[in-house]
């Protein structure tokens, strides 16, 4: 559904797709509101065990950085680039649960790193958490703005990885931009 456009997909189309009919569909949700709710709520649930992953498997904040950027250009593979645009407009209860998904756990999670780098002496020790962190919230939805990265001129996951560098680089220290460098080399050499 993420991939395909909501407002394109109708439920007749998904119980043709799934083999089942629209009956059923609405055995389990009351209407497509119902079921894009759903649906987000699943992708986030995944995208936070994605970042949980991340932070486990990570050496450092830097490398959790650099893993949860691999991963943010994984997603952006698999979604249709209107989907929050779509969800804003149309499925206004739906994007408010991503508001609120941004506005909590990605909140948390960014300022979590930052702590951590910055004990670490990858991050700038000047760095003010709680603005730096805003500000990265803020930039969340940029790349999902195809007024200003239309997709006829930019390339979506190109939009996220510019801005998700950007936004790392000017946080690091010396000791931090040697790290990003290493994991880059390496993840190179495994392709």
């Amino acid at each position: 559904m993420l991939q395909s456009g909501l407002r394109q997909v109708t439920m007749d189309d998904l119980a043709q797709e799934l083999g089942i009919s629209k009956k059923t569909i609405y055995l389990y949700y009351k209407d497509k509101d119902d079921l894009v709710k759903a649906v987000v709520n699943l992708e986030l649930k995944n995208h936070q065990t994605s970042c949980v992953a991340c932070e486990t498997k990570a050496e450092n904040a830097i490398h959790e950085m650099f893993l949860v950027m691999e991963n943010m250009k994984a997603m952006t593979q698999t979604m249709n680039p209107n989907s929050m645009m779509e969800l804003e407009k149309h499925f206004p209860t739906a994007f408010e649960i991503i508001k609120n998904h941004k506005d909590e756990f990605l909140f948390s999670l960014i300022k979590q790193n930052l702590s951590k780098g910055i004990k670490e002496g990858c991050y700038r020790a000047d760095l003010d958490i709680d603005i730096v962190s805003k500000f990265r919230l803020e930039t969340v939805f940029i790349p999902f703005n195809l007024r200003l990265f239309p997709l006829n001129k930019f390339n979506s996951i190109e939009v996220h990885t510019q801005l998700m560098e950007h936004f790392v680089y000017g946080l690091m220290t010396v000791k931090g931009h040697e790290l990003m460098d290493k994991y880059k080399q390496l993840h190179k050499q495994a392709i």
